[in-house]
């Protein structure tokens, strides 16, 4: 609002501090509106896109590098890759058709599970892919940045899960999930809470907080079986294929390469 002085001259009223307060908390109200619409597009769909298409790169590079050799029936256990490096891909068609997400070497926050173009992370004191024991993977569930294992409640028993490295394709198959405190460090052990034989069978552990949206009081701890290698030369298992139709590029492209 204006006034003039005895002078004529223009004078600006003053705001009042509750106008100020008032704008404040309007510009801070558009503010967390903003983030609310941002964060679950920037997650489900941002996100996704990214590391379907890194996803894609990762496999086209390993398809180039690969030197072709007869597989001889032994799994091969996947090279220990320096700290944050990606070296594997998890594929699975419970947490969406195209699901596809870069699997890096630690559970660091900042170099791995906050990082779009990572997101999940590898228990360095765990045992490697095609290695006895247990592979265990972490992810956020409700991160403000990556939610690489939003949907683990999806999973039913028998779902596959691909675990896709420079070698091939390792396959699981779910078995159970169940809910531990933050300091039950024991699932991460060699052959943790299932039946099985120590030392010879496989498994892929899945951590992420728990309940979803609602903080992380507790972990839930999803649990698969090891049941089959493909080697790279042969392709994409025929259960991914079927499961996921994003991936028949990758049979024309290897078809197209063996020709």
């Amino acid at each position: 609002m204006e006034t003039r002085d005895r002078r004529g001259r223009r004078r600006q009223a003053r705001l009042s501090p509750l106008t100020v307060i008032g704008e404040l908390l309007l510009l801070g109200g558009l503010g967390v509106l903003g983030y609310i619409i941002w964060q679950p597009w920037h997650t489900g769909v941002g996100v996704t896109a990214k590391q379907a298409e890194l996803s894609e790169s990762d496999s086209a590079r390993w398809d180039a590098e690969h030197t072709a050799q007869p597989y001889d029936g032994v799994v091969p256990v996947t090279a220990r890759p320096a700290s944050a490096e990606v070296f594997g891909v998890l594929r699975v068609p419970a947490f969406g058709t195209a699901y596809a997400n870069r699997v890096a070497e630690t559970t660091d926050w900042w170099t791995v599970l906050n990082l779009d173009d990572k997101g999940i992370g590898h228990y360095e004191d765990t045992q490697m892919p095609g290695e006895p024991g247990n592979v265990a993977l972490a992810g956020h569930r409700s991160g403000p940045l990556i939610n690489s294992f939003r949907e683990v409640m999806n999973l039913r028993v028998g779902d596959p899960l691909f675990l896709e490295t420079a070698d091939g394709w390792y396959t699981y198959r779910f078995r159970n999930i169940e809910y531990v405190l933050p300091d039950a460090g024991d699932v991460l052990n060699p052959f943790p809470r299932l039946e099985g034989e120590p030392g010879t069978d496989q498994i892929l552990t899945l951590t992420t907080c728990h309940p979803k949206w609602a903080g992380s009081d507790e972990r839930a701890i999803a649990y698969s079986v090891f049941e089959s290698f493909q080697p790279r030369a042969d392709g994409p298992p025929a259960e991914l294929l079927e499961l996921n139709p994003t991936m028949e590029g990758h049979q024309a492209l290897r078809g197209d390469q063996e020709s």
